[in-house]
This record gives C-alpha cells, sequence and structure tokens, in this order.
C-alpha cells in the first residue's frame, strides 16, 4: 500500500426524514384525529483516529462519504428510523481542515480537529433533524391538521486530509545516512535499505520498549538535502512529519564529514528545519556520527578528537557499535521530556 499523507473528500451527512401527515381511520374511532409520527434524524458524519492505519491511501481511491437519511414517520403514532452515524477512521496524526472559497473564488482553509489520540472522535457534519409528524399540530381551533414538517437537509463540507506522523523521535539526516539501518537494528522496522540515496521515499515507524515495557516511536524520515526547505530532493513533502516528533537524532555518515571540522555537518540540516519551521530548529538535538566500521581505529580517535567537548554518539549501526549507548541517551531524553510534560500539567491543574 502507498504512503498517502495528504488527501481531499467531500463528507455529507444524512438528511432527516419527513413528518407525517395522517389521519386515524378505524370503524369505531369516526373522529380519531392526528397520528402522522416524526420522521428520523439523518446520520452524522464522525471522524475517528485509528492505530490501525498509516497512510491516507484509500482517502485518493474514494472521494465522496455520505451518511444515510433518516427514515420519514408513519401513521398511527409510528415514528421514522434515525439512520446510522457514518464513522471515519484516519490514522493517528491526522488534521481534517475545511476548505471554504469566497466571492471571489479564493480558497480557504479553517482547522476543524487534531486527531492525536487513538479512538478520539468529532463530529464533522450533523444530520437533519427529522420533521414533526402531524400529532404536533393538533389544538383547540385546528382539531384535524393535515400538514407535516419536512427533515431539516443535512450538511456538506469538502475537507483536506493531512497525515502528520506521530513519533518520540525523529531520525535526521543525509541520504544514505543510515537512517534505515539504525531503525532496523534496535525495532521490529523493516524499511529498503541500499548503498544509493533516497532508499526511504516514505516515512518508517519502529517502536522500542524497555525493560518495564515503555515504548519509545521512531521516525525515520526520508534523508534530506541542502535547499529540502524550498522543495529540493525529497522537499519539504516530509520535513512536515518532524514537526511531530519530541526530539530529533541528527545522524551523519563518517564518510561525508569534514575530518577536520564535523560538528559543521549538522549546521545545513539545521538551516533547512530553522527555513521550515523555527520552532523545528530548536528541538533538543542527539547528535550521531555513524559508520564508524569504515574508519580505521587511528581516523575514529582522530574524529573524537576534532569532535572535542562537544557531546557525539560514534555508532555503527551495522555491526550495532555503540548503539546500546545512544539508546540510553535517547530513553534519558525521552523520560526528560515526560517528567517536564508531567510537572507542566500539575501546575496547569493546581
Amino acid at each position: 500500500m502507498r504512503f498517502v499523507d495528504e488527501a481531499t473528500i467531500t463528507v455529507r451527512s444524512g438528511k432527516g426524514g419527513n413528518g407525517c401527515a395522517s389521519l386515524r381511520r378505524e370503524a369505531n374511532r369516526p373522529k380519531g384525529g392526528p397520528d402522522g409520527g416524526d420522521g428520523g434524524k439523518g446520520g452524522d458524519v464522525i471522524m475517528r483516529a485509528s492505530n490501525r492505519l498509516l497512510t491516507l491511501y484509500d482517502f485518493r481511491l474514494r472521494r465522496l462519504y455520505e451518511a444515510r437519511n433518516g427514515q420519514p414517520g408513519m401513521g398511527r403514532d409510528k415514528y421514522g428510523k434515525a439512520a446510522d452515524d457514518l464513522y471515519i477512521d484516519l490514522p493517528v496524526g491526522t488534521l481534517v481542515y475545511e476548505v471554504t472559497e469566497d466571492d471571489e473564488g479564493e480558497r480557504h482553509e479553517k482547522l476543524l480537529t487534531d486527531l492525536v489520540e487513538d479512538g478520539v472522535e468529532f463530529i464533522i457534519c450533523k444530520g437533519g433533524e427529522g420533521g414533526r409528524g402531524n400529532i404536533h399540530f393538533k389544538s383547540s381551533t385546528n382539531r384535524t391538521p393535515r400538514y407535516a414538517e419536512e427533515g431539516k437537509s443535512g450538511e456538506e463540507r469538502l475537507l483536506r486530509l493531512e497525515l502528520k506522523v506521530l513519533a518520540d523521535v525523529g531520525l535526521l539526516g543525509l541520504p544514505n545516512a543510515g537512517k534505515s539501518t539504525f531503525i532496523s537494528n534496535v525495532s521490529a522496522a523493516r524499511p529498503k535499505i541500499a548503498a544509493y540515496p533516497f532508499t526511504t521515499l516514505v516515512p518508517n515507524l519502529g517502536v522500542v520498549e524497555d525493560e518495564n515495557f515503555h515504548r519509545m516511536v521512531i521516525a525515520d524520515i526520508p534523508g534530506l538535502i541542502e535547499g529540502a526547505s524550498e522543495g529540493q530532493g525529497l522537499g519539504h513533502t516530509f520535513l512536515k512529519h518532524v514537526e511531530r516528533t519530541r526530539f530529533l537524532v541528527h545522524i551523519l555518515a563518517a564518510e561525508d564529514l569534514n575530518k577536520e571540522n564535523p560538528i559543521e555537518g549538522y549546521g545545513m540540516l539545521n538551516e533547512e528545519l530553522e527555513r521550515f519551521n523555527r520552532e523545528m530548529s530548536e528541538k533538543q538535538q542527539i547528535r550521531v556520527i555513524n559508520k564508524i566500521d569504515t574508519l580505521t581505529p587511528e581516523e575514529l580517535d582522530q574524529l573524537k578528537q576534532a569532535c572535542g567537548s562537544e557531546q557525539v554518539f560514534f555508532i555503527s549501526a551495522l555491526t550495532g557499535e555503540g548503539v546500546d549507548a545512544l539508546l540510553e541517551e535517547m530513553w534519558r531524553q525521552l523520560r526528560a521530556l515526560d517528567s517536564r510534560q508531567q510537572d507542566s500539567e500539575e501546575d496547569e491543574q493546581q
């Protein structure tokens, strides 16, 4: 199944059933009076977040979603049946925008909901109310009303769906830096790995558990190049997925470094992040140099000396060297963020 992170669809809730205008006709009740029941309510359209979905691909294939109409009322005080609600399951992390046009034909978007937790529901279109039957219109001056209400129309909206991957950690780096090898080494994810750039064309998610069964979700973001914020390479198509991560692991390959000043290699992608979104450039980063298995012991020592006092983790995602120490730091960062978030929530409650 293809990874699709944007789609445009139309949704329409159900129309309410019409009320019934009926008069009771029975041999022993010559003046039975009105007995028309109400129409049933039209179905709502409800967006629901689901962890079972990872892409918006299905919404490229089907563009119209309609809830059923309510049934009309009937005689003998029988009310029409309300229609079932239409549930549309979306991947967790989907933003739902309403698209409208002004009088000049210019499009505008309004964020309706951000589905960030599994099972969260949002009513996107409410079904129309059913019309009242003529039993509601009987009065002392009108004993036999011969009219009833029509059901109210449902709502219709044009929506743009945008999926932003939710993960604790985002792997950031140039193409062929070894991000896919790393995520396949520490989790059950099996991304495509090959010795050429842009083997990762879609975000891949891997899950790591500690000894207490706490989970850390890692997103392998497709490699970025200079000019990514302006659409170069894979462009900003996947930069948006970094927005949802809580911190970044910035990986450079030993073969791509300036051996005299390896730290400057982190600057280019950080500039791209800042151009795209300043808040992203301010995320906490763990710096990593990968592929140390390609270096001699002397070259590795020189590289470590060139990094000076900067905290950099030296690993080989292929052989596993240094990976455990990097994972420990990632867990430490995640727990620190969890602790700060918990303290912040407690302060708000007080």
